[in-house]
């Protein structure tokens, strides 16, 4: 018997089918798991977390998810295991053949990177509390997100990595991971560091000189003293300035060998080793924090688009509306110019012939809000869901249609029924216009025939485009619309 998945695993899972059905632009049905959330409670997104569990095609992403989980823990236990090793070795270069070691050089080459590290983390942490989370738990994070994408065997990895990539981007979770891992990964290099310093020094006898240019020798005694303030509130014996004045290169340097040791490896211990692992053991009390805090965006169209579905009182919309009657008071002219469009701009795809690879459409300079595809009756209830559930007013509603069918009653009552749903302009684009003289179709004829239906239901706009062609006039006209300034160029 299995452990029930955590709280941030049931909700990757919820998110990958959201992409999911996003990417197929309609809802994934699933009767049996729409019940089940509805019977299980909860507020909407629990609901949402439930359907996801239920559903067949949940539990695929879920085993693709504790695959990659299972995965990516080796992988980062290997990446902890070269960072010890990566101390070990250079400890190893510090304490090489020559039996005397100057002690700057050794404490620069064992602390001088990770300590300007540290200060950048801190830094990046205070002046930007959204970003950070430092650049080696970060490159960490996308090499096992590289592996799990080249290496996985089931098709559902993509889906799957990219909702914990979205994911991670919320409640500031991405940040802390990376920055348990920055200082985990630091933690084992300073750990690898301290005993292969540990052991050199156990094994064999060193001198330790030190020189310098620019420094008298009593600021150099202020600063080793400064170095092993904290060895010395914790009454480990540090060199004192008689040690350090011996110890210059050029004197015996043969004296304090066991002082200038204790130096070494207290600076190890205090300046690397403990603040790493105390800010490791922080950085994963925020992560846990995080976590919990951690929930889905549900006014995103994918998730909204379930809202009815998963109502406590959810029920069958069946027939729409009969014949449409119009819209009185909202009959304008689609061949009128509209005024250029500021706000978010939703998407609906209504009877395309477009398949899942070529959904959504993409244009250039236009970031659109999907709201999904309108092909069956189902799927335009779903639609109309994600419409009403937009909290803030979208500066236009585009219903993409396609040229190559007919405008009949069912896509005339659907056209009025989103215009019915918002206050913001909605528009007709009509798409999919090549190839209808092979077919024996008159274009300009069915151009008409959409013109009339988008008037009958009250658009604002009907556009003829074609957006695979960026030089396309509709297309063009369209860009302008919607991003004042620019051409479709």
């Amino acid at each position: 018997m299995t452990n029930s998945p955590s709280p941030v695993r049931q909700r990757i899972v919820a998110e990958a089918v959201r992409l999911e059905e996003d990417r197929l632009g309609r809802i994934l049905d699933d009767p049996m798991a729409d019940a089940r959330a509805r019977q299980a409670g909860g507020d909407f997104e629990q609901r949402l977390v439930y359907r996801a569990g239920a559903m067949a095609q949940g539990r695929r992403f879920a085993q693709t998810l504790e695959g990659l989980s299972q995965a990516r823990f080796w992988l980062l236990l290997m990446v902890g295991v070269l960072a010890f090793l990566a101390g070990v070795g250079a400890a190893a270069t510090v304490f090489g053949q020559d039996a005397t070691v100057n002690i700057g050089w050794a404490i620069a080459a064992l602390l001088g990177l990770q300590s300007l590290m540290l200060l950048l983390w801190i830094v990046f942490t205070l002046y930007r509390p959204r970003g950070g989370g430092g650049l080696l738990g970060r490159a960490a994070m996308a090499g096992a997100h590289g592996f799990g994408r080249r290496f996985s065997k089931r098709p559902e990895s993509v889906v799957v990595l990219s909702a914990v990539v979205g994911l991670m981007r919320r409640a500031g979770l991405g940040r802390w991971i990376a920055s348990a891992l920055t200082h985990g990964l630091w933690a084992a290099f300073s750990l690898g560091a301290l005993l292969g310093s540990v052991f050199a020094l156990t094994v064999r006898q060193y001198d330790f000189v030190w020189g310098t240019t620019l420094l008298t020798e009593a600021s150099f005694a202020a600063l080793v003293e400064i170095l092993a303030a904290p060895a010395k509130w914790f009454g480990w014996p540090v060199p004192g300035p008689e040690i350090v004045s011996a110890s210059r290169i050029g004197m015996s340097g043969e004296v304090g060998r066991e002082l200038w040791s204790g130096l070494l490896l207290s600076s190890l211990f205090f300046y690397a080793l403990l603040p790493r692992a105390l800010l490791t053991v922080f950085s994963l009390l925020l992560m846990r924090r995080s976590a919990r805090r951690l929930r889905l965006d549900t006014s995103l169209p994918g998730y909204a688009r379930l809202s009815e579905r998963l109502g406590p009182h959810a029920r069958s919309l069946g027939v729409l509306d009969p014949e449409p009657p119009g819209v009185p008071g909202r009959e304008t002219a689609p061949e009128k110019q509209p005024d250029p469009i500021s706000g978010p701009v939703l998407l609906i795809g209504m009877e395309l012939e477009r398949g899942p690879r070529d959904w959504p459409p993409r244009l250039q300079g236009v970031n659109w809000m999907v709201l999904g595809r309108a092909d069956d009756r189902s799927q335009r209830g779903d639609v109309l869901a994600a419409l009403r559930a937009q909290e803030a007013g979208p500066g236009v509603v585009l219903v993409l249609c396609s040229l190559a069918r007919t405008p009949d009653r069912g896509a005339q009552r659907f056209l009025a029924r989103v215009r019915e749903q918002t206050q913001a302009p909605v528009w007709a684009l009509l798409d999919e216009g090549r190839g209808l003289e092979v077919r024996g179709i008159d274009r300009v004829r069915r151009s008409r025939q959409w013109q009339e239906a988008g008037s009958s239901a009250g658009l604002d706009f009907v556009l003829e485009v074609e957006l695979n062609d960026s030089d396309h006039p509709g297309t063009r006209k369209l860009l302008e619309l919607l991003v004042p300034g620019e051409s479709g160029a």
